[in-house]
């Protein structure tokens, strides 16, 4: 009887997290920025702040932001592969933040596009920055949080970042 009753509390307990989990779950929602250049998924944790230059998004509770920024280069880099241009891109990103320091690289962090991930640090906050290269379109994802929010938000930004369809329209002439 004791150990009926044991599998009943405990078939109860689990049938209430389930419960619980699928309540969280359908209550954040989602939402979708699209432009020319591309489209992105982002969830209701975060606020769009500016879309101007892009996309700037700021997250609700960590205060955490993300860019997204994007560069038709001229039709002669059609061809040219990320690796050939990454480093101009990136010169151009550390000397804007000249107070981080570089922690990693990654190549190719995406499936869909030629790309690069690079991870850098400094006292108080950790910033990612992902560039995609598709055609002649460059798209530069900035992330940074405060170092005890970094890893926490990381799913949903990573989210985003697998939501990212980069548009190609007409080349230029």
């Amino acid at each position: 009887m004791k150990k009926n009753m044991g599998i009943l509390i405990l078939l109860f307990i689990f049938s209430v997290l389930f419960l619980v989990s699928i309540l969280l779950s359908v209550g954040i929602k989602h939402k979708t920025y699209t432009n020319d250049d591309f489209s992105i998924k982002y969830d209701t944790t975060w606020k769009k702040v500016d879309d101007k230059d892009g996309l700037k998004l700021k997250h609700k509770k960590s205060k955490a932001i993300f860019n997204v920024q994007t560069m038709v280069l001229d039709d002669s880099y059609y061809s040219t592969e990320l690796k050939d241009i990454i480093d101009d891109i990136i010169y151009s990103v550390e000397k804007q933040n000249s107070a981080y320091n570089l922690i990693n690289v990654f190549e190719s962090p995406s499936d869909k596009y030629d790309s690069y991930s690079y991870l850098y640090e400094d006292h108080s906050t950790q910033a990612m920055v992902n560039i995609y290269k598709l055609d002649n379109k460059v798209v530069i994802l900035y992330y940074e949080a405060d170092n005890e929010y970094f890893d926490i938000v990381l799913d949903s930004v990573e989210a985003m970042l697998d939501s990212l369809i980069i548009n190609v329209g007409e080349r230029l002439s």
